[in-house]
């Protein structure tokens, strides 16, 4: 069997050497007038930035709103760790481990929760309990990967022990599972949507399984994606946060009051089949919602404990990673 423990701790102190390691030497900066910046797609947390251009929510707000929207993670959390970016939007997890690496971090709002799941087409594989004495392609340098071991031991499940975890890419992940290579594989939308339209299913409920083995409520949003900023950034102008904050709230709603129309915008952006963004929604796989970060503390708290269980994570952020809104 794999040592994926081990591998998960050694994988965690990596993503958070992730600040250290962007002051190493010079690198080519993108500029934006926003100082914002993002995960590209497929990565849905960009689903909302075609509907804010689209709509022109930035100008409705006030804002001159552009974002670099960056294919490679490790470079979207250098840039913002050396300052290159003042904002962005992408996993709670890597925000935490900055602040506990001593960067001014402020937590400002969510955006979408987690999206992934184990999959397979094997019609034996149902449940958590299949998976015992199995072999999973998973990408493990991923934080959904983390949150998948907190799953896993919730099922009485270990890497170590009685599953196989092999490292792959997500493309790789989801080619080994169509050859048949694979019999489960860790997935993230939009590929486990497209998994899903070829036969493929789900083993068990990944966000029953997180919010069980850390004592959340049952209904507790399973939070990915949100919005952090430098601290300097939000009190230079607390206004353009309030602003910032309200045109992602206006495309979330967008998202969840007009599905069609969103889906179309969002495909037109991505390249992503609509088919595949319907799928995602009948599914469940995730939702947006844009509320301040304060106000899901506890929830954040209990993932924050989660992902430092499983090595993803160096230590538990104090309160002062919230940004407090100013009351209206």
């Amino acid at each position: 069997m794999s040592n994926g423990s081990n591998r998960v701790s050694r994988l965690g102190a990596a993503v958070a050497g992730i600040a250290l390691l962007a002051f190493a030497g010079p690198a080519a900066a993108q500029v934006n007038k926003s100082g914002a910046g993002g995960l590209a797609p497929p990565s849905n947390g960009s689903f909302m930035v075609p509907i804010i251009q689209k709509l022109g929510l930035d100008k409705k707000n006030g804002l001159d709103f552009d974002i670099n929207l960056y294919s490679d993670p490790s470079t979207l959390y250098a840039d913002f760790a050396s300052g290159r970016t003042s904002h962005i939007f992408g996993a709670f997890f890597n925000g935490a481990n900055f602040y506990a690496r001593g960067l001014k971090v402020r937590l400002l709002f969510t955006v979408s929760t987690a999206n992934h799941s184990f999959v397979a087409k094997d019609p034996a594989i149902r449940t958590p309990e299949d998976l015992k004495g199995k072999t999973i392609a998973a990408t493990t340098s991923s934080g959904f990967y983390g949150m998948a071991v907190l799953f896993l031991r919730q099922h009485g499940l270990d890497p170590r022990d009685n599953v196989n975890i092999i490292n792959a890419s997500p493309a790789a992940v989801q080619t080994q599972l169509l050859a048949g290579s694979t019999p489960v594989g860790l997935m993230a939308d939009p590929g486990l949507s497209n998994l899903v339209m070829h036969g493929f299913h789900l083993v068990g409920d990944m966000k029953d399984g997180i919010r069980k083995e850390l004592k959340m409520p049952a209904d507790a949003p399973v939070w990915y994606i949100g919005a952090y900023a430098d601290a300097d950034w939000v009190d230079e102008d607390p206004a353009r946060a309030a602003a910032t904050m309200k045109m992602w709230q206006e495309a979330a709603d967008f998202y969840n009051d007009k599905p069609d129309e969103a889906d179309k915008i969002i495909s037109e952006f991505t390249k992503l089949p609509v088919e595949a963004l319907k799928t995602s929604r009948k599914l469940g796989l995730a939702s947006f919602k844009v509320v301040p970060a304060i106000d899901e503390k506890d929830n954040l708290d209990k993932l924050f404990e989660g992902f430092k269980s499983v090595g993803f994570l160096k230590e538990v952020p104090d309160d002062g990673i919230y940004y407090k809104w100013p009351k209206k």
